[in-house]
């Protein structure tokens, strides 16, 4: 099961009266949704891209394009561990108005048993 979890938190700037909108994308992907990991183009200055293929049931492929201005070496990695596994899922946190020159960072990216499996 797929679920993207759109979270948007209102934040208080520190020493300021103003407002600052920052915008969250959660995924949470079953191992077995998965087929591959893989990075996509690197362009000079652009943020690193990770694209997840997910299994579908038409022949269409089904993909999630990740971008990020951190390094994802690691998350490209725990998605790999979890390819085809029932028992556990990927949760996939993208801050999406980060402080960085693309303005994309993932900040989480971690493998999770599912409770009871």
């Amino acid at each position: 099961m797929i679920r993207l979890i759109l979270v948007m938190a209102l934040a208080a700037s520190c020493g300021s009266s103003a407002l600052a909108l920052q915008k969250f994308e959660q995924y949470r992907i079953m191992g077995n949704e998965i087929r591959s990991v893989r990075f996509g183009p690197q362009q000079v200055e652009d943020p690193a891209t990770l694209i997840i293929e997910l299994v579908s049931d038409t022949s269409d492929p089904r993909e999630i394009m990740l971008e990020s201005d951190g390094g994802l070496d690691e998350c490209k990695l725990t998605v790999e561990y979890a390819i085809g596994d029932a028992s556990s899922y990927v949760q996939i946190t993208v801050h999406l108005t980060a402080d960085t020159m693309n303005g994309v960072i993932v900040t989480e990216c971690a493998r999770i048993s599912v409770p009871g499996y």
